[in-house]
């Protein structure tokens, strides 16, 4: 398996790419958002070719969907469609009814397409990506589904298109699970990775804290102090879903993070009197204790080779983030700059660690530690405090809560800090999210 980073997508390199040949199979594009030149694509309002009139404006929202997908995506440069010379009235979605020569005119070097057909209460989609140059269909989607899922429809070809360039599928049919405060209360809030869609799984007129995925995302862990003690809990990924209780030891219970493989949790635990990192297996059977400090241990995040787990101590006077083994060998410092680090996640490639620091304004940002070299980069900065990160299933993209405008909100944000975008709309604050796994494709 081949990998090209940082590819530049332009002129013979990229009609070698995209021609359909055993070569191509083989090879995957690790791109670079840093060093890549976005790829210029044009996406056109989807065409109603059925009987009944779009009073949804389904045309136009199918549009905005894959236009705010890729723009996400941090890998496509998404044409203004004032730029457009084609006439939406006499193209149609098929080769032999697109004039390529106009697309060329307006710098696209790939053409999104689609339409649909309204019966009932479902939806029929035909979406379609072609190469402008060679003027040939390169992708092409069909799905039927209930009307209801329209939005869906236009995240898994997103999905597609990015897996067509990268041979990595997007994240545009995963969730992110948060907590989300409304009066004296914080529910568990879970929306679209792009805030919208917007669900309470957990609504108990109580302080719930610190949601994670289970590895499959069928499952939220979080704590509670529904019972008065911070006792942390399981539910089906679904509003309303009972609450099963996996740890309730005396103090802290807190801070759940799964393993890759799915088989365990890392969480703090203060039953001893200090607060320390434990892991159990995920039905809170076969406890083992991982770090004996005399400071203060907690915020877990596994590594994805589930063989090591970053945490934060402040065994050296301050906290600042470290990583050790589950088998508990000696704990490695791996921050050395400012004096309050925060909240690691490591990222599902393995190379780096986002974590959150308080500068010497006492205000919070975002950073990446390489857990090899310990060298550290800032992805945030004059915007508010910026606070929590999580990382995307695919790595290539951080969700962070942040007061930039002002009660705290979730933004999203490519993992080198560019593209930031705001995602919750809703109104409360927002805190603590976490990505879940891609979670189903349609079909």
């Amino acid at each position: 398996m081949m990998t090209i980073k940082g590819l530049r997508l332009t002129g013979y390199l990229l009609i070698f790419l995209l021609l359909p040949t055993t070569a191509m199979a083989q090879l995957v594009i690790d791109v670079d958002p840093a060093n890549f030149r976005k790829y210029p694509v044009a996406v056109t309002p989807l065409k109603n070719f059925g009987e009944t009139e779009d009073t949804a404006g389904l045309a136009a929202e199918g549009q905005a969907i894959l236009m705010n997908d890729l723009a996400i995506a941090g890998l496509f440069e998404v044409l203004d469609p004032k730029a457009f010379l084609e006439d939406p009235k006499t193209s149609g979605i098929t080769e032999a009814t697109v004039n390529f020569t106009q697309w060329l005119q307006v710098g696209a070097e790939g053409l999104v397409k689609g339409g649909f057909w309204i019966m009932g209460d479902r939806i029929k989609v035909d979406l379609r990506l072609f190469d402008v140059a060679l003027g040939r269909e390169m992708l092409k989607s069909a799905y039927e589904r209930d009307a209801g899922d329209f939005r869906r429809m236009m995240h898994a070809f997103a999905d597609e298109i990015v897996g067509f360039f990268t041979k990595e599928k997007g994240i545009f049919s995963t969730r992110i699970v948060s907590v989300r405060r409304v009066n004296k209360t914080k529910q568990i809030y879970v929306t679209d990775f792009d805030g919208n869609g917007g669900t309470v799984m957990v609504d108990n007129n109580n302080i719930n804290l610190l949601p994670t995925w289970s590895h499959d995302g069928n499952h939220l862990f979080f704590t509670s102090y529904i019972n008065n003690n911070p006792d942390l809990y399981r539910v089906k990924a679904k509003p309303g879903a009972k609450m099963i209780k996996v740890s309730n030891y005396r103090g802290l219970n807190v801070g759940a993070s799964t393993s890759a493989d799915g088989q365990r949790l890392a969480l703090t635990l203060s039953k001893d009197g200090n607060s320390e990192i434990y892991v159990m297996n995920v039905d809170g059977s076969q406890l083992r204790r991982i770090t004996h400090s005399w400071g203060i241990d907690s915020s877990p995040s596994w590594a994805p080779d589930s063989k090591r787990i970053a945490f934060v101590s402040d065994r050296s006077g301050t906290p600042q983030i470290y990583a050790a083994t589950v088998s508990g060998d000696a704990a490695m410092r791996l921050t050395f700059q400012g004096n309050y680090n925060q909240s690691p996640a490591w990222s599902p490639r393995g190379d780096k660690i986002a974590f959150c620091g308080r500068d010497e304004r006492l205000v919070f940002d975002l950073f990446l530690v390489d857990p090899d070299t310990r060298e550290i980069v800032r992805l945030t900065q004059d915007q508010g405090n910026n606070e929590d990160p999580a990382w995307s299933p695919d790595g290539r993209h951080i969700v962070f809560s942040s007061t930039r405008t002002g009660e705290s909100k979730l933004f999203i944000m490519n993992a080198d800090g560019t593209n930031q975008r705001l995602i919750t709309k809703q109104p409360g604050s927002f805190s603590t999210p976490d990505w879940s796994p891609r979670l189903e494709v349609l079909k």
